[in-house]
């Protein structure tokens, strides 16, 4: 049986995954068909967690099979999707081109689909997300500002954050007609064009229903620390399905309740000097790295407000 080409959507985390997950991903009358899930964890045990001793391309291909033979039969586009094939800033995980050789192994043929994410905009998301997950580092740790001890590195590298590393990577692997690469941005600014441009990229035709709504959102300026040193009283992580502890319930329904009644004012005035030391610390780092993204996915980054 031929099967149909995969699109695989690799990331990054806080590029509108969960909203593309949900709303255009799980929708079958589109012609998607994501039978591990429209969040393959089944991704992640496959390219990400089995250790390189124990890979095996057969025994990957072998598991996503029945999947494909289904879409093959319903003549759908199979569609494998999670935010950190490509990597997680927010963790610490820097496996991306480990994963793009994996996911060349088992399917040489497939789509990739990236979003970014203009990068000072990406470490104030990323951190609010750090700080919602339990974390407690600082800011200024997060993204490794000030003296560094050799052997240690921050949880947000900077340096993952120069895309055209891995585009033209996974150009080289999958053939640059293979890579669908697309700013966040467009979806706040034209969504339904994002879409259509997904769609199109799979070699669908289906109208997606446009829906301009936020998902996954992190706490505003002073949240954010409240919420930090509120971190400090229970044991984060990932639970895994099982039951969420009640500390941790307790200090989300706080955090929220604060960021509720902080006056607006406030709110701004802590995200301004957020953004502002972000803006300090990465300067014009990623200039190059921008203007070389720009001529490998043919759009010029600078009119989304990257530093081009």
């Amino acid at each position: 049986m031929k099967y149909p080409q995969p699109l695989i959507h690799i990331g990054l985390p806080k590029t509108a995954s969960t909203w593309l997950q949900q709303v255009i991903f799980n929708n079958e009358e589109l012609g998607f068909l994501a039978p591990w899930g429209s969040q393959s964890g089944e991704a992640i045990e496959q390219f990400v967690i089995t250790d390189g001793f124990h890979f095996s391309a057969e025994s990957a291909f072998k598991v996503f099979e029945p999947g494909l033979q289904e879409a093959a039969k319903r003549s759908m586009v199979p569609l494998i999707s999670h935010e950190s094939l490509a990597g997680n800033q927010i963790k610490g995980a820097y496996y991306g081109k480990e994963v793009a050789d994996r996911i060349h192994a088992v399917f040489p043929e497939a789509r990739i689909l990236l979003l970014i994410r203009e990068q000072k905009s990406m470490v104030l998301s990323s951190y609010r997300e750090h700080i919602k997950m339990g974390g407690i580092t600082t800011l200024e740790k997060f993204i490794g500002a000030g003296p560094k001890k050799p052997g240690f590195g921050p949880l947000c590298r900077l340096a993952y954050l120069e895309y055209d590393l891995l585009i033209a990577y996974y150009q080289k692997l999958f053939g640059v007609d293979n890579i669908l690469v697309l700013p966040f941005e467009l979806l706040k600014e034209k969504q339904q064009l994002l879409s259509q441009k997904i769609l199109s990229f799979a070699g669908l035709d289906g109208t997606p229903e446009y829906r301009n709504e936020s998902k996954n959102v992190g706490f505003r300026g002073p949240t954010i620390e409240f919420k930090r040193r509120l971190n400090f009283f229970y044991k984060s992580g990932n639970f895994g399905g099982s039951q969420i502890p009640l500390a941790w319930r307790i200090v989300q329904k706080l955090s929220v309740t604060f960021d509720k009644l902080v006056p607006p004012s406030i709110h701004k005035r802590t995200e301004d000097k957020l953004k502002q030391f972000i803006a300090d610390t990465i300067g014009d780092s990623f200039r190059e790295s921008n203007q070389k993204t720009s001529q490998l996915i043919g759009m010029n980054l600078a009119d989304f407000g990257y530093d081009c």
